[in-house]
């Protein structure tokens, strides 16, 4: 055989064998004055998008090595959109889940959603749905998300959060975050109140440091409370999981529709996280993989 159908052929083959193109992690995107980061699978995109909401103090390339949620969104094919919060927007880089005179689904939560929809439409996602993972304030406001956009927010996973407008203002929000002043009925009443729905069609994986001493970890029993109200969970059981305490509710057709851990030694950190990232605890239970399976059934 020449040289010339050689190289045809192996051509061919290298189109049939390789990928149509690389994994990226692209950082410094804008949209709409919104700073992001987004990371793009090898394969086909396939499953809701995921929007990642990082902790006070963290980086969107921050929360990504701490979570490794690249990693995980690499083998399921799914794209990430990590947005950005600015010095401009909070000193301290927490988003604004507290604020008192933003509308449910303006400020910050509707510039997330339009940041999203955004990378939806730019990256051709078939599926328009999108699942909020957050630590601390980014699961705060992945809380809001779920209530200002239910059916198209379909899972939240929140890492040291709390129940839905548990503290408005500066001062509410610091002595929501040390366990004063839930009450699990009014903010599920006002979540469905903003939501507009008897119930929400939403799965949540919730988890807690019993250590952490900047998020009481009594909000995660608000905030499982609050989810349980408002997804219309009927069933619950609880056991021990990898040496933790796990809790699972199941709805009336007896699917699993939230979860909750206690990872009891765990300070205010990200569960079973890369140490090269800010505030993870490596000896944990790896949050990021088991959130993305509960909250897609796979």
């Amino acid at each position: 055989m020449s040289a010339r159908p050689l190289l045809g052929l192996l051509l061919v083959v290298l189109a049939l064998t390789s990928p149509a193109h690389a994994a990226t992690f692209e950082s410094g995107g804008q949209y709409e004055g919104r700073g992001y980061a987004l990371f793009t699978p090898t394969s086909p995109a396939a499953g809701p998008l995921v929007v990642a909401l990082h902790g006070c103090w963290q980086t969107p390339e921050d929360f990504a090595i701490g979570t490794r949620l690249n990693e995980l969104a690499e083998r399921r094919g799914l794209v990430v959109v990590y947005p950005a919060q600015g010095r401009r927007d909070n000193a301290y880089r927490c988003w604004n889940w507290f604020v008192t005179n933003a509308a449910p689904t303006s400020g910050e939560v509707g510039e997330i959603l339009a940041l999203a929809r955004h990378v939806q439409t730019e990256r051709g996602l078939r599926d328009r749905h999108m699942i909020a993972l957050g630590f601390s304030a980014g699961g705060f406001m992945a809380v809001n998300l779920a209530c200002a956009a239910p059916g198209v927010v379909t899972g939240i996973g929140v890492m040291a959060g709390g129940a839905y407008r548990c503290g408005v203002g500066t001062v509410g929000a610091m002595q929501c975050m040390r366990g004063l002043g839930t009450d699990p009925a009014v903010s599920a009443a006002a979540c469905l109140r903003v939501a507009g729905m008897k119930t929400l069609p939403l799965r949540a994986s919730l988890w807690q440091g019993g250590a952490d001493s900047v998020v009481s970890p009594a909000n995660l029993g608000a905030l499982e409370t609050m989810l349980a109200r408002v997804i219309g969970a009927v069933g619950v059981t609880t056991e021990p999981l990898d040496g933790e305490v796990h809790t699972v509710h199941v709805d009336a057709r007896k699917r699993p529709v939230l979860e909750t851990w206690l990872v009891r030694d765990m300070g205010h950190a990200w569960s079973g996280g890369d140490a090269r990232g800010t505030n993870t605890y490596p000896a944990g239970p790896p949050a990021t993989e088991r959130m993305l399976e509960f909250l897609l059934g796979r």
